[in-house]
């Protein structure tokens, strides 16, 4: 089994990556409060081979699939354009809502985020607020938001086919978005668009005839994109905590404490000690959480408290599920709902449990195997839109479900035209 080959390069991607972050965990100098890691272990490993067991089986059924042109969407230069015009029309209405300004006062918002940018600490903590009111309809950001939300994914997608004026605006929008988290004082969405152009580069490699070849250059891209990921990370966690070498005591999970004489901290050196436990908090608390999740009851949030825009929705129809999530029933052991992250386990054990969450893991796994088949075999557009969804949900399985929450409106739109256009049409 070529692990590099076309095939399966999407899958080791999100294998290996998960299996590091496990790694991260179990090897970190914490002594995690907990009687659930064994449990946890085994759970996560579970979901692994759930992920490879979905993929397979998706690949393999629809690597042949016999379709018609007709249902394969091809962006053409029209429709790009039309994308570009409407996301340059709608981008300040964008911002402005999540932002929580109006929509013309453009050098509020740029204020705004400065402050984050001078002190990433009280950037976060602005991001995080819930007391000032939306000043723009939901409506108005959902209808823009279909496309917007996918609009980056678009552009990495099309990049070679871009024009030279389009490439330029498509560079100076990526600049606008990462100013944008920057302002925000988080990482999340700065690695995010680094995880989506990886994605989108994927299919790229073929173009090198050579296996050897694609295997050194995907090799070194991939950890490229790693060491960028992690020094943007560890940079921006240092600005949020004042640019100050910090006390191993001041790094906070929960009721657990940094064990100062763990064998980790002899291995690296000490001047790293403070970016690699940056690297353990980032990678690591929301495992813990889940471990600490396992010793809740199941209350059932009815499908509709597995991603925070999916528990706004619902409250626009007077359905509040949030006090029933795992992630507001965890404050009772010291995690912050709106600070800490809790991995999407526990996301979407709110809707589907403990026990349903490997088989929803499958789902996901399958779908990515068909849109990778799809995406490699037939050239499709949207397939290839889909399967970066899919791996971003996937490779962030550690982390909140920040992802599918940044994307979801435009997934619930999609991804019903692609299922009943591409899956259940050939099942």
């Amino acid at each position: 089994m070529n692990l590099l080959s076309l095939k399966n390069r999407p899958l080791t991607i999100i294998i290996g990556f998960n299996l590091f972050t496990l790694l991260v965990f179990f090897t970190a100098p914490v002594k995690w409060e907990t009687d659930n890691l064994f449990l946890f272990l085994i759970f996560s490993l579970f979901c692994k081979i759930m992920i490879v067991m979905g993929y397979n089986r998706g690949y393999r059924k629809y690597k042949n699939a016999d379709v018609s042109n007709s249902i394969l969407f091809n962006l053409t230069d029209k429709r790009l354009n039309l994308i570009f015009l409407f996301y340059l029309f709608t981008i300040l209405i964008q911002y402005a809502y999540i932002l929580k300004f109006n929509w013309l006062d453009i050098k509020g918002m740029v204020d705004f985020l400065m402050i984050g940018i001078a002190d990433p600490q009280i950037g976060y903590a602005l991001s995080i607020d819930t007391l000032r009111p939306h000043t723009i309809h939901w409506t108005v950001y959902f209808f823009i938001s279909i496309i917007n939300q996918v609009f980056f994914i678009i552009g990495f997608l099309k990049w070679n086919d871009l024009s030279r004026i389009k490439k330029y605006l498509f560079i100076f929008f990526v600049l606008i978005e990462l100013f944008f988290w920057l302002g925000r004082g988080t990482n999340f969405g700065i690695i995010c668009m680094i995880t989506t152009f990886a994605f989108s580069s994927l299919d790229k490699l073929r173009s090198f005839k050579s296996k050897l070849k694609q295997t050194i250059i995907y090799s070194f891209f991939v950890l490229l994109l790693f060491f960028v990921s992690i020094s943007v990370f560890t940079s921006n966690m240092k600005s949020r905590a004042g640019n100050n070498e910090s006390d191993l005591k001041e790094f906070s999970f929960g009721f657990s404490e940094v064990n100062e004489s763990h064998y980790m901290l002899t291995i690296i050196p000490q001047k790293l000690h403070s970016s690699y436990m940056y690297i353990v908090s980032y990678l690591s608390q929301g495992y813990y959480h889940t471990c600490l999740a396992f010793d809740l009851n199941f209350k059932s949030t009815y499908f509709l408290g597995n991603n925070p825009s999916l528990i706004e929705l619902a409250r626009l129809i007077h359905i509040d599920v949030w006090e029933d999530t795992y992630i507001y029933r965890l404050r009772n052991k010291g995690v912050d709902p709106l600070i800490n992250w809790h991995s999407s386990y526990v996301w979407f054990a709110s809707d589907f449990s403990f026990f349903g969450v490997p088989l929803l893991i499958y789902f996901i796994g399958f779908f990515y195997g068909v849109s990778w088949a799809y995406s490699l075999n037939n050239y499709d557009f949207l397939s290839k839109i889909l399967f970066i969804i899919f791996g971003n949900m996937l490779l962030y399985l550690f982390a909140n479900n920040t992802y599918l929450s940044n994307i979801f409106y435009s997934y619930i739109f999609l991804l019903p035209i692609w299922y009943f256009t591409r899956v259940k049409l050939f099942m």
